[in-house]
């Protein structure tokens, strides 16, 4: 109980503004924007609760010393779990909110959950040394940090010999006229009046779903005219649509590459309820609660062809598929640069946009490449391979930001074995702690 209170704290706080995108953009009342918002508060809750109850059962069978080394370990198995079951949805992992300490050092080689469950070894050294009134459990949080310091100066990946200029496009879309068939026309002319000023770069971003509208409807009238011009400058664009196959009822939230080199990007892991509805059978009838445009979203296929331009080849992500480093590493280590398309603007002006700009600092560091962090409202960024923030937009402001920034190649070691680590690290940390509990119990 003590844990899931906890938990209500933690995510109660951290995933509030969901509230603010079911009652001011999905139609829904407030009561029961309320209502789904508690409910997925409650549920992430009780990771922490199953976590506190496991950790409490085995201290009162074991060593008290030992069992809390085994605290890691749980809260590792916590944060993966989260992040895979019902599709996942690992937000405010507490490797985040070391992406600033020395621990972020780590992050190239165990990743987010495994700097999480190293915070906790740090946090436990503190808490012995504390109230065993003795400095030899500092040990463990002084070598943690020193050796995550010396980390942040290795060069896990090197630079490729290309560079690209690229310039992303803030038009400033307020969410409730995002969709509106009479205001289309001027969101395009306003992304259009921004992008006449950045035809000296080689690419040039809009955000996920800047072109309100399917390609099918638009391709004649506005995308191959947007093409032949971006040709005739030497730029390309790649902007945010729905590609669409009506005949199939196919709608997919994509990007789409403009100019003399083209290419699309599908969106593989959508948003639950509001891409598409999880468990329909059972949950359908919340569809009937909440009005959110391109519900019902195909996802595109795991492995696509990557987009390429100029001799660089860019890993392209949609919104929070960011969150997930399974995601991003599929494209590694072919991808030389980072590309993320979002619009937080169904968040206001809560803490989401700038937690999401954190996790994309995180990915940046994690695989040791630039990323480009285009957005409708902001902060947009660009993001260097070590996860610093080189240049950001202001929120809620028309801007354009430009940079010329260094393709990169090779693989950092998450990247290497990404698909095993998980396993790797529970089954090391398995070994370790079961031999240790199990010594003490004989």
């Amino acid at each position: 109980m003590l844990g899931w209170v906890f938990g209500l704290g933690y995510f109660g706080f951290g995933v509030y503004w969901i509230h603010h995108s079911l009652y001011v953009h999905a139609a829904a009342s407030w009561m029961f924007a309320a209502l789904l918002t508690a409910l997925l508060i409650m549920c992430l809750a009780l990771y922490i609760a199953v976590f506190c109850t496991v950790f409490h059962q085995l201290q009162r069978r074991y060593d008290r010393s030992l069992v809390l080394s085994s605290l890691p370990l749980l809260w590792f198995v916590m944060e993966w779990s989260k992040g895979w079951v019902l599709s996942g949805f690992p937000w405010l992992s507490l490797g985040y909110a070391h992406i600033d300490s020395p621990l972020a050092g780590f992050a190239p080689v165990i990743g987010v959950y495994g700097i999480g469950a190293l915070s906790l070894w740090v946090s436990l050294g503190l808490v012995e040394a504390y109230q065993q009134r003795r400095p030899l459990p500092l040990l463990i949080p002084l070598i943690a940090l020193v050796i995550g310091g010396a980390m942040k100066q290795i060069e896990w990946t090197r630079p490729l010999d290309r560079q690209l200029g690229v310039s992303m496009i803030q038009a400033d879309i307020p969410q409730e006229i995002k969709w509106r068939h009479g205001d289309r026309q001027g969101i395009l002319d306003r992304h259009w009046a921004l992008t006449q000023s950045q035809w000296q770069y080689d690419l040039i971003v809009w955000s996920e779903s800047a072109i309100p509208g399917r390609q099918e409807d638009m391709q004649q009238d506005y995308l191959e005219p947007m093409a032949r011009v971006a040709e005739a400058q030497g730029s390309h664009l790649l902007a945010g649509i729905v590609v669409s196959n009506w005949l199939e009822r196919e709608y997919f939230n994509s990007m789409l590459l403009l100019g003399a080199q083209q290419g699309v990007y599908h969106k593989r892991h959508l948003v639950p309820f509001g891409e598409y509805t999880p468990l329909r059978a059972w949950l359908g009838w919340i569809d009937s609660y909440l009005q959110i445009p391109m519900a019902d979203m195909t996802p595109g296929a795991r492995d696509q062809p990557l987009i390429e331009l100029d001799g660089i080849t860019l890993g392209v992500s949609i919104c929070f598929e960011d969150l997930f480093s399974r995601v991003i590493n599929r494209d590694l280590p072919a991808a030389n640069l980072l590309v993320n398309a979002s619009n937080d603007a169904w968040f206001g002006a809560s803490l989401a946009p700038h937690q999401h700009l954190q996790v994309a600092r995180m990915r940046a560091l994690e695989t040791g490449r630039v990323m480009v962090r285009s957005t409708n409202r902001g902060p947009g960024a660009f993001i260097d391979h070590r996860g610093k923030v080189i240049d950001a937009t202001e929120q809620f402001q028309q801007q354009t930001l430009g940079a010329t920034l260094q393709a990169r190649t090779g693989a950092t070691p998450f990247v290497s074995y990404w698909r095993l680590q998980p396993y790797l690290t529970l089954l090391i940390l398995l070994i370790v702690t079961g031999g240790l509990l199990r010594r003490t119990k004989a």
